[in-house]
């Protein structure tokens, strides 16, 4: 079983992402996500700019036991704990993997301007959770990435 990811060529090196539907039923979401795949990250984690576009309400989520630190510096960190991302395989299934999904918020109104727009640009992370059930393939000269089983 595979799952194909794509090469994000705006990243200088280009970095390797993969689609996936982020379902929460208590959430009432379900929709389409590019994740960066970053071996890493112990955790997945979506950040700022998909935060905006899910239209997440942190107020609404449970605190998570402990902040996260990273790139970006350490953000205030929610759990979604019905989370499961959906993959399309290679085949035309989908693959539904339970994760439990922080929800990283960083304070804006501490940062600078600058600051500000990098930490909208950061994407979204599929982290080691989730990694560690595949063996991942990355080759940048043959434009591959995928996880598979």
């Amino acid at each position: 079983m595979r799952i194909k990811g794509f090469l994000e060529r705006k990243f200088d090196p280009p970095a390797p992402f993969v689609k996936a539907i982020l379902n929460s039923k208590s959430l009432n979401l379900s929709k389409l996500l590019d994740l960066h795949i970053d071996t890493g990250a112990s955790t997945s984690i979506i950040l700022g700019k998909d935060v905006r576009y899910l239209k997440l309400d942190t107020a609404k989520l449970k605190k998570a036991e402990r902040n996260v630190g990273g790139i970006g510096g350490v953000v205030n960190t929610y759990v979604i704990e019905d989370a499961n991302l959906m993959f399309r395989t290679e085949d035309g299934t989908l693959r539904k993997e339970r994760v439990r999904m922080l929800v990283g918020q960083h304070d804006l109104s501490r940062l600078d301007e600058e600051s500000r727009r990098l930490i909208l640009i950061m994407p979204s992370l599929l982290g080691r959770d989730v990694l560690r059930r595949y063996k991942l393939m990355y080759d940048e000269r043959s434009n591959e990435v995928c996880l598979e089983r």
